[in-house]
C-alpha cells in the first residue's frame, strides 16, 4: 500500500527545487492535476518561450509544444478511452490524457496547457475533427496562429466556426476543402480582412474557384494553387484592376493555370510596360504575412486609372 505524497503542502522553499528539476512534460502533467497545481506550476518553474503546434483530430487533440530544436514533446487528450496507443518515442516525449484521468474536458484541457506553457504563438492549427470536439470556447482566447490548415477530413461545420473565429488572429490560412454551401456563403468569407489565404482548389473540383471570387476577396496575398481559372479569365481580372473593379486592399495574387500560358493572350488589351530581366525590384507588403517582401525580376508593369502600380511575372 502506498500513501499519496502532499506534494502541494510543502514549504515555499522545499518547492522551489522540485518544480526546477522536474522534466518540462512533467511540469504540465502536474500543471493538469487541479487549478492550484497549476499556479503553483506557473509560480515554481517558469516555462521558457514556447511554440506549439495543434491538431484537431476526430477522437483526439495533438499538441506538440517546442521549446527548442531540441527540446519538444507531445501531449494527447483521447475522447475515445477504448484504443488509446502506447506512447513510447524516445526521441519525442509523449504523454496521453483523458477525461478519466485528467477529470478535464477537452477545451478545459487545452486552456489549462496553453496557460502553463505561456504559449504566446500557434505555429501551426491542423484541422481534421468532426462537429465533437468542443474547442471552440478555447479557440477564442488564442490571439496569436501562424497557418491555420483546414484539411479535407474537417467537418464542414466545425471549419466554418473555426474559420469566423480565427481569421482575424491568423497570418495564413490554408484552405483543402471549402466548407460553404453557396457561393453567398463563400465571398462573405472572402470579404473578411484575411492576411494570406492560400486555396488548393484541385482537391474540391466540384467547387470552381470563379472570377467572382476573384473580384471580392480582399485578402493581402492570395495563392490560387492549382486553380481553374483561364488565361481569359485572368486577363479579365488585370483589366477590372486597371480600372479599380477590385478590392484595393489584395496586393499579391499568385494564379497557377493548367493552360499553356501565351504571353500575347494574358497581356492582350493591357498597356503594359516591359521590364529587362536582370533588373532586380522588391515589393514590401504593407503589413508582414508569411515573409515582409519579395523579390523579382522582370515582368510587366500596368497601372490604374487612379496611377497605382502593379507587375505581372510569369514562371
Amino acid at each position: 500500500m502506498t500513501t499519496p505524497f502532499p506534494l502541494l503542502r510543502l514549504p515555499r522553499l522545499a518547492l522551489i527545487p522540485v518544480f526546477q528539476y522536474m522534466e518540462l512534460i512533467d511540469v504540465i502533467a502536474v500543471s493538469l492535476l487541479s487549478k492550484k497545481a497549476n499556479n503553483v506550476s506557473k509560480i515554481f518553474h517558469k516555462l521558457p518561450f514556447c511554440s506549439v503546434n495543434l491538431i484537431v483530430e476526430t477522437d483526439h487533440l495533438d499538441v506538440r509544444v517546442e521549446f527548442e530544436m531540441w527540446r519538444q514533446m507531445g501531449l494527447k487528450y483521447y475522447f475515445n478511452t477504448e484504443n488509446i496507443p502506447n506512447l513510447v518515442n524516445v526521441m519525442f516525449q509523449q504523454r496521453a490524457f483523458t477525461r478519466e484521468n485528467s477529470g478535464l474536458t477537452a477545451s478545459q484541457w487545452l486552456e489549462r496547457v496553453l496557460d502553463v506553457t505561456n504559449c504566446e504563438l500557434i505555429s501551426q492549427l491542423d484541422l481534421k475533427g468532426s462537429q465533437q470536439v468542443d474547442v471552440l470556447d478555447t479557440f477564442a482566447t488564442i490571439q496569436n496562429i501562424r497557418k491555420l490548415y483546414v484539411c479535407k477530413e474537417c467537418s464542414d461545420s466545425l471549419a466554418k466556426k473555426a474559420l469566423e473565429i480565427l481569421s482575424p488572429v491568423t497570418t495564413q490560412i490554408i484552405l483543402f476543402k471549402i466548407p460553404f454551401e453557396t457561393r453567398e456563403e463563400f465571398q462573405t468569407f472572402l470579404k473578411s480582412n484575411l492576411n494570406y489565404l492560400d486555396i488548393h482548389t484541385s482537391t474540391f473540383p466540384t467547387f470552381k474557384f470563379a472570377l467572382e471570387d476573384l473580384m471580392v476577396t480582399n485578402a493581402l496575398k492570395l495563392n490560387l494553387n492549382d486553380g481553374k481559372l483561364n488565361l481569359k479569365e485572368i486577363n479579365q481580372f488585370f483589366k477590372n484592376w486597371m480600372e479599380n473593379k477590385c478590392d484595393p486592399r489584395l496586393e499579391h495574387l499568385i494564379v497557377c493555370t493548367s493552360e499553356d500560358v501565351d504571353e500575347k493572350n494574358l497581356l492582350e488589351g493591357l498597356k503594359t510596360v516591359s521590364l529587362p530581366r536582370d533588373r532586380k525590384r522588391a515589393f514590401h507588403y504593407s503589413k508582414q504575412v508569411d515573409k515582409s517582401s519579395e523579390s523579382f525580376s522582370g515582368g510587366y508593369d500596368i497601372r490604374s486609372t487612379d496611377r497605382k502600380k502593379a507587375t505581372i511575372t510569369l514562371g
